[in-house]
């Protein structure tokens, strides 16, 4: 089975050659490497080439795009593998054997379409700092996913029928991804397994752990889509941004009760086991 992987790139220099690097030790050889860059200008575009002349499984398939999700679309529509998948610039596999493993588990589960594993937090360094635990609290199961949706995208894999069906919704910048698991949950088969897979990167501008007005505001928009255009829990999170949009104006002291208000939101949904949402 042919895997498919999709790098989404924009002035990454600084990790991208690991990335790729940690696609092209993998022991499966069978796949491709579709890489969309945003147009960088850090000298990423260098290394990227460097990949693409010296290894024919990867490629430059784009070189501009309205923002990540449409670059992980473009690279998409030229997929020939079976199984797809997307691993940002910054992130890195760490095992030689994840897209082995992760074929022959397509294999044993022949009526899965998606598969999710876990990973580690690592840092600008890639050192380890700990383990992805999205399954925190005592009763959450992937049955609680309409509340909150609880994968690792760079250990998230799909055959390419689920993305066929479901794209990528460009209008959605911080959680574009979250929206296509919860489709793809939603309509199809999807197994967890514990292998540890990816490294997600903290440096620091990670869009999906900003604590911005915007962000909420785009999140209440995915709870129109689960629950319905009058649902309460957008309202909630409406207001929440409004607060959040009032904070941004007042400098550190604005920063300090943003991060407060993060702490007490997110408290209170793991207290309501997600019926309040999280942010």
């Amino acid at each position: 089975m042919k895997v498919s992987v999709v790098v989404p790139s924009f002035n990454y220099a600084q990790y991208i050659d690991a990335c790729l690097q940690s696609i092209q030790s993998q022991t499966h050889s069978d796949f491709e490497v579709l890489i969309a860059d945003g147009g960088s200008t850090d000298g990423c575009l260098e290394i990227i080439e460097k990949y693409c002349q010296t290894d024919a499984r990867f490629r430059l398939v784009s070189h501009e795009d309205l923002g990540q999700p449409d670059a992980v679309n473009k690279a998409l529509k030229l997929a020939h593998g079976e199984i797809q998948c997307f691993l940002n610039a910054d992130d890195v596999y760490l095992s030689k054997e994840v897209f082995a493993n992760i074929v022959k588990a397509f294999m044993a589960y022949s009526n899965v379409s998606i598969i999710s594993s876990s990973g580690y937090y690592i840092d600008a360094d890639g050192k380890y700092i700990k383990p992805v635990r999205l399954r925190y609290h005592p009763f959450d199961s992937i049955g609680w996913m309409k509340y909150r949706v609880a994968c690792l995208q760079p250990a998230t894999f799909w055959k390419k029928h689920v993305f066929e069906s479901i794209s990528f919704k460009t209008d959605f910048h911080f959680s574009f991804d979250s929206v296509f698991f919860y489709e793809a949950y939603m309509r199809y088969s999807w197994l967890e397994i514990g292998d540890v897979t990816a490294g997600y990167r903290l440096h620091g501008s990670n869009k999906s752990m900003s604590v911005k007005s915007v962000r909420i505001n785009e999140l209440a928009s995915f709870e129109r889509i689960k629950f319905g255009g009058g649902t309460w829990r957008a309202t909630y999170l409406l207001g929440i941004a409004g607060i959040v949009r009032m904070l941004e104006s007042c400098g550190t002291v604005g920063k300090f009760f943003s991060k407060a208000l993060y702490v007490l939101v997110n408290g209170l949904a793991y207290l309501t086991c997600y019926r309040l949402p999280s942010i």
